[in-house]
């Protein structure tokens, strides 16, 4: 079933240009008066259960004698109440006890709080004291500093507000002056004033005069409504059935709220037998339940925390008969593929009630929930969505680095391996400012709340140590939070399987897919080089030179910023000529002043953060920070900071009037970065100008311009004084110490600074587009730096198959010799997608969290339940695309069972997506993947891609088609092992299936093409990898190009990127966890197939020359690149003609094949067919050892980096494991 998408994007202008349900429903208003933002889900209730400013409004639009019971004798009839409050409204139905218990508990309230009213209004009094206090020494400063009248942005009156204006609200009324106003007017109200309750029962009033009783309770209900010290009580709450998560932002209508009981337990998969004991033992417990959008959930009553959370699926019924159970009148059962819900109501019209509305959200926003989706998936197809590709690991996470900082509310990652300390922005000028961890501790100090699964491994097999890397996240920061599964137990635990997601989901609205990992080995680019050595230049004997530049006399800096001196200290390293070992080294030191020309390395770090100028870029921030609360600088937005005594800026005005800045960094921690702050100052922004902030605080937070002022004050009331190497601001003591006094004084204070948010959405969006625009004017101060600093320090200098990974916890010391062994690149292949379907991505994340939390930390509050986002609108700003963002239909599937979810059933709608796009595949099939493992009719191996692969190999044979498959692998598995030696390894393991899935017995692709007549197998299919070679230490070296990418582009249209390799483990759907997304074109461009004009998708024809260009050599970029007289020769734009196909991609293959094989004598090979066979190949010397120019001369003739796979290598050994080897006892499902 197809889903309509809800996504409306925002370019410059705001224009809704995405259609939708929401978008079509003109019902909607654009604005509304106020709202509670969607982050409170996280917070206890504080600012109450309404929606600040708005009203709320009760009816009782029906009155009925209950027929169905006579047991009510004294309240035999039923009231129906509407209630509305701005754009929610929904029913109720109570009785008149119900009415009178309230009563009795509202005057109880109200006589306790007029006692409290007296400490209450002098507590407030000295509050505005202090206040007034502040806010006048402050002015006193302001009026010294002849530049801290910062302009203030100012928004024109909306069309709605002009009521708020008669009615005495500021646009940035808070909280509490909404309740103040409230109060002066109803809070004193004289009793007569407000209406009586009637005290007679309904049994003692005549029916013809129940319309009259309704008017009076009525009339009753919204004067308590008026009084806000009844409005928020809990009691009043429960009575309107509400609670603090109703009117949250995003989080959907309000449909219905009650309290209800529940039996405890409910698991359908087993996690232990406090299973049974707790379902059949324990009592019946209170809950409050609540219906969503597209879930259902129940809340602990007493302390208001989510208790479990029942999405809606396929499966998802009320009072199944599946359950086979007796249903009570006054009980219902709702399950779902999780759980079975066994919930009791108080009354019989209260479970019909439940039982109508959940089915009226279900036949409304729950229906796309409940049919079968296509390849069985959890998921609907997202018709208009907006997604980005990513190569390699570079492009990916410098998006993800910006993105990250632009996070508002929550942060989701789910990571087979999470290393902590890896930079997402490389080189690192800029110190540790874009190391993961920091990235995250800045955004959960400013209160985002980060959620991150990881894979707990068997730590026999593995050394992941995921143990460090969840406690050194969550020192970080109490907003970090961290769960890792699954626990490895007797009889309920998982040995096998991991989690192998690589997830990045920001606020519910952007996700990013692939098969990148956050962790160390994984940064990359299309150079794909072997060597790091930072600043060191090695050449063959001769000595080795390391620049480290250091500002000289940091504390005495000159007045005006310039004419700074550096010391740089040179050392170099003597080196044995002969073994080329390091044996000594002489340090000298240079003094110089810093030049933007100063060497090779400045000038590759200014290309490498140059920032491409958008000329657009500051229209569409100024149209957006035009949008933005004029008070927005005095709200606790995370904009501001204190001055560290590291940093001080410092303005003074030249003789012609202009401003001249003059910048003075004391202490240097990291090169600076320097922001252009945007909502600091109106005018300048207005002119096109910007004000350059110094940041060097540990935090990287941005002050703004008013605060670097109001910090630095002049004259008798502030000084400053230097102290160390730094100056410090210091304030007098007369008022410190009475400060500290007051400030102890305002309990209440931070609840005060809770604003009234005016605009939901639009403002929501205004903020994404302010930040991004800040964050692409980032610039990074690389003045004096010299040389270039390591690309992969510590751990990220990675070979696996030399040797794999140890002490992973000490991030920055090496464990591979970097200067006589090539690191091996890593290719990769991610996305990144925005609106509905980041929704799902996040959906996902969100039930496999929930299922984690409630195996492992049921009762612990301090990993909440977490809850999904609505659909019903949804608001991408534009500004947040890529160049080559495309607007495509997209479809979430995933590999999960009861062990990783705990869900009821097995989907392996990954695979079924693979087998679908191949078998219907019209004209080529391009795959990457780090495994290809899949066998036709074999007991070993269970997924089907090989045999679908070659039934449509053959159909095309037969039919005389021409059809192409492009599979692209890793040379060698990526794991450590000697091929040659003599004991037994994992990379054998897996090199046996794989060659046993290629070419070799009965149940490969290759023999099964054979003997169905295909003559020429390489005519249809090709298998390729990529090798590349390099100068280490002045001596040629090569290596393999590990390729990781999880992918397939079928006909240039369709697109599969995410995490699942070509092999059971990742298909079969009840191992391994795995999310992808299938991506289909619905815009198209010109091109050509198999010669003849061919509608190409934007996305995947993009995608697939990007790649094969990459793969040739054809890039700017490209290393080895190919020459230009080569590279006119080629053409990628129709990649299943004769003219490529056979002449160009399969040629280039055998023809870099050769020469590799000639220069290096390198391995795996077609060459050596058996052990003995290897022992002499490796034996020999290879020409880059005996005739260095001459192998020069030979490699000058690779186009690009493509290579044959060699699938006939070892074909006469077998690999299978041996039982005295420790693969060999393990199952085989393991490696297949």
């Amino acid at each position: 079933m197809e889903a309509p998408s809800s996504v409306a994007v925002d370019d410059a202008s705001f224009d809704y240009s995405a259609g939708g349900d929401e978008l079509a429903n003109k019902s909607t208003p654009r604005r509304r008066r106020g709202y509670i933002p969607y982050s409170t889900i996280y917070e206890r209730q504080k600012g109450g259960y309404w929606v600040p400013g708005l009203q709320v409004e009760a009816t009782i639009v029906h009155v009925e004698r209950d027929v169905s019971s006579s047991y009510h004798i004294l309240n035999p009839f039923i009231y129906t109440i509407e209630l509305e409050h701005g754009r929610y409204k929904w029913r109720t139905i109570k009785r008149y006890k119900d009415f009178s218990a309230l009563s009795s508990r509202l005057l109880a309230h109200r006589t306790a709080e007029r006692i409290k009213a007296p400490v209450r209004r002098a507590r407030n009094i000295l509050e505005e004291v202090i206040e007034g206090n502040d806010d006048a020494e402050e002015e006193g400063k302001g009026e010294k500093s002849p530049h801290s009248q910062d302009n203030v942005l100012v928004r024109e009156l909306e069309f709605d507000e002009s009521d708020e204006r008669e009615n005495g609200l500021r646009p940035d009324s808070t909280w509490d002056d909404l309740q103040g106003e409230s109060s002066k007017t109803d809070e004193d109200l004289p009793m007569s004033s407000v209406p009586y309750f009637p005290m007679v029962p309904d049994s003692m009033i005549a029916e013809e005069h129940m319309e009259e009783r309704s008017k009076k309770l009525e009339k009753w209900l919204r004067s308590m409504l008026k009084v806000p010290v009844n409005r928020e009580y809990h009691e009043m709450a429960e009575f309107l059935d509400i609670s603090r998560y109703s009117f949250i932002n995003e989080l959907g209508g309000k449909y219905k709220e009650g309290k209800v009981k529940k039996r405890p337990g409910g698991n359908k998969v087993y996690i232990g037998c406090k299973q049974f004991c707790v379902r059949w033992l324990l009592p019946w417990s209170k809950r409050w339940l609540m219906v969503k959008d597209t879930y259902v959930a129940y809340i602990n009553p007493s302390d208001e925390e989510i208790r479990f959370v029942l999405l809606f699926d396929e499966q998802f019924e009320i009072n199944s008969p599946d359950l086979a159970l007796n249903f009570r009148p006054k009980e219902m059962v709702l399950s779902n593929l999780q759980h079975v819900l066994d919930l009791r109501c108080h009354r019989e019209e209260d479970t019909q009630d439940w039982v109508d509305t959940i089915k009226r959200v279900l036949e409304e926003t729950g229906q796309i929930w409940l049919h079968r989706k296509r390849y069985n998936s959890s998921f609907p197809q997202r018709l208009s969505s907006y997604c980005q590709w990513f190569v390699d690991a570079k492009d990916c996470w410098e998006k993800v680095a910006s993105l990250i900082e632009m996070a508002r509310e929550e942060i989701f990652i789910a990571d087979w391996w999470l290393s902590p300390e890896i930079f997402l922005r490389r080189p690192m000028a800029e110190g540790n400012y874009w190391r993961l961890d920091c990235a995250l501790k800045r955004r959960a100090e400013k209160g985002i709340r980060i959620f991150i699964l990881i894979y707990k491994e068997m730590e026999m097999a593995l050394g992941l140590k995921s143990l460090y890397s969840k406690k050194h996240l969550q020192e970080l920061h109490p907003n970090i939070k961290v769960i890792r599964h699954p626990d490895h137990y007797l009889g309920s635990g998982t040995f096998f399987w991991a989690h192998h997601e690589k997830l990045l989901i920001i606020d519910q609205l952007i996700a990013f897919v692939g098969g990148i990992d956050f962790c160390y080995g994984r940064w990359d680019d299309s150079q794909h080089m072997l060597t790091d050595l930072g600043s060191v230049v090695f050449e063959p004997r001769s000595e080795q030179n390391e620049v480290e530049p250091i500002p000289k006399d940091s504390g005495k800096v000159a007045e005006d910023g310039k004419n700074w001196q550096q010391i740089h200290r040179r050392t170099e390293h003597i080196i044995d000529e002969e073994t080329g070992h390091k044996i000594g080294e002489k340090r000298t030191e240079t003094i110089s002043k810093p030049s933007a020309e100063n060497g090779d390395g400045a000038m590759r770090l200014k290309e490498a953060f140059a920032t491409p100028k958008q000329p657009k870029l500051r229209k569409v921030m100024q149209r957006a920070v035009d949008r933005v609360r004029a008070g927005r600088r005095e709200s606790g937005d995370g904009t501001r900071d204190t001055q560290t005594p590291q940093q001080m800026q410092r303005q003074r005005h030249s003789a012609d009037g202009t401003a001249e800045k003059t910048e003075i960094v004391v202490e240097c921690g990291r090169p600076m970065v320097r922001f252009s702050n945007f909502t600091s100052n109106l005018s300048a922004l207005e002119e096109h100008q910007t004000t350059d902030i110094l940041d060097t605080s540990e935090g990287g937070t941005t002050p703004t311009t008013s605060e670097t002022q109001s910090k630095a004050p002049s004259g008798p009331k502030g000084m400053t004084t230097p102290t160390g190497n730094a100056q410090v601001m210091m304030e007098p003591k007369q008022n410190t110490l009475i400060r500290r006094a007051l400030n102890n004084l305002k309990p209440e204070k931070a609840r005060r600074r809770w604003r009234l948010a005016m605009q939901p959405s639009e403002e929501t969006a205004d903020e994404y587009i302010v930040n991004y625009c800040r964050l692409q004017e980032t610039k990074v101060d690389i003045s004096g730096l010299q040389g270039a600093g390591k690309l992969w320090p510590g751990k990220d200098y990675v070979n696996f198959v030399h040797k794999d990974f140890v002490d992973v916890d000490l991030a920055f010391n090496d464990f591979i010799n970097r200067y006589d062994t090539p690191r091996m690149p890593w290719h990769d292949i991610h996305s990144i997608v925005y609106g509905s379907a980041a929704r799902d991505v996040a959906r996902h994340f969100i039930q496999r969290w929930n299922a984690a939390k409630t195996e492992k930390l049921k009762s612990d509050n301090r990993y909440p339940y977490l809850l999904p986002k609505s659909y019903n609108s949804i608001r991408v700003p534009r500004v947040l695309f890529g160049d080559n963002t495309q607007r495509v239909e997209v479809q979430v599937l995933r590999s999960c069972a009861h062990w990783s979810s705990l869900i009821d059933k097995t989907e392996d709608s990954i695979q079924q997506a693979y087998l679908s796009l191949i078998a219907n595949a019209r004209h080529y099939v391009y795959i990457e993947n780090q495994f290809f493992v899949s066998m036709i009719n074999s007991a070993d191996v269970g997924n089907e891609i090989c045999r679908v692969l070659c039934d449509r190999i053959i159909r095309a044979y037969r039919e005389k088609e021409t059809f192409r498959v492009f599979v692209l692998i890793p040379l060698l598995p990526g794991f450590e092992g000697d091929i040659g030696a003599t004991s037994y390894s994992a990379l054998l393991a897996v090199l046996h299936w794989t060659m046993l899935s290629i070419a070799k017995g009965d149940h490969s692709l290759i023999q099964n093409l054979q003997r169905a007549g295909v003559e020429n197998v390489q005519n249809y299919i090709s298998f390729c990898s990529l090798r590349t070679h390099s100068q280490l230490y002045g001596k040629s070296v090569t290596e393999l190009v590990y390729i990781h990418s999880k992918l397939m582009i079928v006909d240039d249209v369709h697109t599969i990127i995410g995490s699942a390799n070509i092999n059971d483990r990742s298909q079969a759907g009840n191992r391994d966890s795995e999310v992808c997304l299938l991506i289909t074109d619905h815009e198209f461009v010109e091109g050509r197939m198999n010669g003849q004009p061919f509608r190409a998708g934007k996305f995947a024809s993009s995608l697939r020359m990007r790649l094969m260009r990459e793969h040739l050599g054809l890039l700017e970029q490209s290393l080895p690149k190919t020459s230009p007289e080569r590279a006119a020769e080629i053409d990628v734009i129709d990649p299943t003609c004769p003219s490529f196909y056979e002449d160009q991609w399969c040629q280039v293959a055998a023809s870099n094949s050769r020469i590799y094989e000639e220069v290096f004598r390198v391995y795996p090979t077609n060459l050596v067919k058996s052990f003995e066979e290897l022992v002499s190949w490796r034996a020999e010397r290879t020409m880059a050892e005996e005739a260095p120019e001459k192998a020069r001369e030979r490699l000058r003739q690779l186009v690009g980096l493509l290579v044959e796979f060699p699938i006939h290598f070892l074909r006469h050994e077998n690999l299978s494991p041996t039982f005295a080897s420790k693969e060999g006892l393990v199952p085989t499902s393991v490696f297949t």
